[in-house]
């Protein structure tokens, strides 16, 4: 509104200066209104193009191909974890019986991968540490092919052993024939007639 059209009316300053307040005050609620109602959309509309974006990134994935790539993952999972299985279990088989064949004696190389041979094609169940069956298997192979086994000497027969003499002077008196064994020289053989 303009003071002019009011003028125009016959107005006096002072109720044009009262009209024009009282409608300031209504313009500027209006005004606070509008840019109140502004954000509110420009908020919404912003939302919007967000979701209109997300949207259009969704129509535009291969929903298929990604659900190819989440199965090919969960496979590439499930061989790399059984062949890690597979590896800890022969690693753990290897170890038992490197431990278990390291107590016996062969009569030859030959013979020990023989017999190792056909110990593996036996498969035995191995628990805590040991194979379900071995001993019984390997008391009739010794018994069946004992050609293959070293034979055992016993330890009736111990090797001599040598022992310093009792003599606490190993060379008494200098004497250039003592040996410091606790006997002295060599003695001279006698002659045969």
């Amino acid at each position: 509104m303009k003071t002019e059209f009011l003028k125009n009316l016959g107005l006096t300053d002072e109720q044009i200066n009262s009209i024009m307040a009282e409608n300031g005050k209504d313009v500027e609620k209006y005004k606070t209104s509008s840019e109140k109602y502004k954000q509110q959309f420009e908020s919404t509309k912003a939302s919007l193009d967000e979701a209109n974006t997300t949207i259009q990134s969704y129509k535009d994935m291969d929903i298929e191909s990604i659900k190819q790539s989440v199965n090919d993952w969960k496979d590439k999972y499930e061989k790399d974890t059984k062949e890690l299985n597979d590896k800890l279990i022969a690693q753990e088989r290897n170890h038992a019986m490197d431990s278990y064949f390291s107590q016996m004696k062969f009569s030859s190389e030959s013979a020990k991968r023989g017999i190792i041979a056909q110990f593996n094609e036996q498969n035995f169940d191995l628990k805590d540490g040991k194979f379900v069956g071995a001993e019984e298997f390997m008391n009739k192979l010794k018994e069946t092919d004992a050609g293959a086994f070293a034979k055992e000497e016993p330890e009736d027969n111990p090797l001599p052993s040598f022992s310093r003499g009792t003599n606490s002077n190993p060379n008494p008196a200098g004497n250039k024939n003592n040996f410091g064994f606790g006997f002295s020289g060599v003695r001279s053989r006698p002659k045969e007639d």
